[in-house]
């Protein structure tokens, strides 16, 4: 089975999910889009088992960016 994951969405919707919880380096950079984006990986591999896993990234700007 392959599966195919929008990074960038994953990682956008991690970093506001986790913005409550503060996760952060001990500079204040922080690290929430990391975890999430990372647990989400991690409890994908051991639930689901894929034979193959892509995770694709926008290319420098989006559309969005210009509204």
């Amino acid at each position: 089975m392959l599966y195919i994951l929008d990074g960038h969405a994953l990682a956008y919707r991690h970093y506001f999910a986790q913005s409550r919880n503060q996760l952060a380096t001990s500079s204040g950079e922080p690290t929430g889009a990391i975890y999430g984006f990372a647990r989400t990986l991690l409890d994908l591999l051991i639930q689901e088992k894929p034979d193959y896993l892509l995770v694709a990234f926008d290319e420098g700007m989006s559309g969005r960016d210009t509204l």
